[in-house]
């Protein structure tokens, strides 16, 4: 599936389009090789986020937790064949 969509350039990337033959093929291929990374610091800041609100946790707090994790885990197992 494609989506076509209108963007602004600087001059010379305006320029540089123009001069090739599928200015859409070079935008995805530049956008694809950033990709991978933009990914990745989207992660990084996802986990150092969580990694924040799990230190602002009591022991109290993380104890609960603990509880419900493990009696979830145990529902989720009930009559798994192993």
């Amino acid at each position: 599936m494609t989506v076509k969509i209108s963007i602004s350039v600087p001059d010379d990337v305006a320029a540089y389009l123009r001069s090739q033959g599928n200015a859409s093929a070079v935008v995805v291929d530049a956008v694809r090789r950033v990709l991978p990374e933009a990914r990745r610091a989207r992660q990084r800041e996802a986990a150092q986020e969580y990694g924040e609100y799990l230190r602002r946790r009591s022991a109290e707090q993380v104890e609960d937790d603990r509880t419900l994790i493990e009696a979830s885990n145990d529902v989720a197992l009930r009559d798994s064949q192993w």
